[in-house]
């Protein structure tokens, strides 16, 4: 019993160890600054930490350590709304504008035919952005559709933010409560807001530009479903485990090409996206992933439904989608992935 134990011991550093080495390596490599991985196996949960959150003091990343999410924001955004739907307080092929008025799209037509439905899937019609959404400006900046809603995929940050409206206006509340009350506090994410923190301050990374220089901490102090979740990898790994183990079947159920004929890439044939996240067709059959970009904050996540797996990898660095293929060739054997591909890395 004794050997076994020991040998249980020894196996454990090896692994652990083995995954220390391997993403010192890829910091090294990718000139990526700091990361936080937590892989999940049927509950088995592994952590990798690695780099610093300041590189100016030579602050290590923790697992506490706060990352900008990007664009990993919309999918509880997402969460809170199937939630919503389900108890019948938001219809999904509802126009957004029967429950709030946005002033941004009064001279379109079209617009205000948009539903939470084609919001989650991207196929609004709405752009991205307007303009940068951190600027004073953006908020009364005219809104408006570029093809019919509903008919096909395009990315677009400016929808989940109606979509956000809307549910703040059903609720009487703004996102932060909403998130706190449903997603924050049922799951224990206790590292986690869409507003910056005063308890922040010491915990949160630093983001860094391409050439590892580091760059202005920016805090958000309004909440914003597209871009401003603040939370660490475990948290966020957390949150991706009860979301597919609740609406699994809804998530690829109803989905999109994310293919467009007019922009051909290879990749994109094997894409799709459903309410509210990508799925990835390989060998490995169906996944569900997104990735996050607020610059000099780039992050990923992959999960296979199949084997009960999940990945979660936040960078605080200009060049964290380039180590998206390695890391996920690393813990899924396979080195195929459009979406990396896709993404351009």
């Amino acid at each position: 019993m004794q050997r076994v134990i020991c040998f249980l011991i020894f196996s454990f550093i090896v692994q652990k160890t083995n995954a220390q080495s391997f993403a010192d390596k890829l910091l090294a490599d990718s000139s990526v600054t700091g990361l936080q991985i937590s892989y999940s196996k049927k509950g088995k949960i592994t952590t990798i930490i690695a780099g610093f959150s300041d590189s100016e003091t030579k602050q290590k990343v923790t697992s506490k350590t706060i990352f900008q999410a990007a664009s990993l924001s919309k999918v509880v955004l997402a969460y809170i709304c199937l939630e919503l739907a389900n108890k019948k307080q938001i219809d999904l092929d509802k126009p957004l504008i029967s429950y709030y008025e946005y002033p941004r799209i009064k001279n379109d037509s079209a617009a205000k035919m948009i539903t939470a439905r084609m919001v989650l899937m991207h196929t609004s019609g709405l752009p991205n952005w307007t303009e940068n959404p951190l600027k004073k400006s953006w908020a009364t900046s005219p809104l408006s559709t570029s093809f019919e809603p509903g008919t096909y995929w395009k990315y677009s940050g400016e929808g989940f933010v109606f979509l956000q409206l809307a549910i703040q206006n059903i609720l009487k509340k703004d996102l932060e409560q909403i998130a706190e009350e449903m997603v924050f506090k049922p799951l224990v994410m206790n590292n986690s807001s869409f507003i910056w923190k005063e308890e922040f301050e010491s915990v949160a990374a630093f983001g860094h530009d391409d050439k590892s220089e580091q760059t202005q901490r920016v805090p958000f102090f309004l909440p914003n479903a597209a871009f401003s979740l603040l939370t660490t990898a475990s948290d966020y790994q957390t949150f991706l485990n009860a979301f597919c183990h609740k609406y699994l079947s809804n998530l690829l159920s109803d989905s999109v090409a994310v293919y467009d004929a007019k922009e051909p890439k290879p990749s994109a044939k094997s894409l799709f996206w459903g309410l509210g996240i990508g799925i990835q067709e390989n060998e490995l059959g169906k996944m569900l992933w997104h990735w996050g970009d607020n610059g000099d904050f780039q992050n990923f996540f992959m999960i296979n439904p199949e084997k009960d797996e999940i990945l979660v990898c936040f960078t605080n660095s200009a060049n964290g989608l380039k180590i998206m293929k390695p890391v996920l060739s690393h813990f899924f054997d396979t080195k195929n992935w459009p979406a990396a591909s896709w993404l351009g890395n």
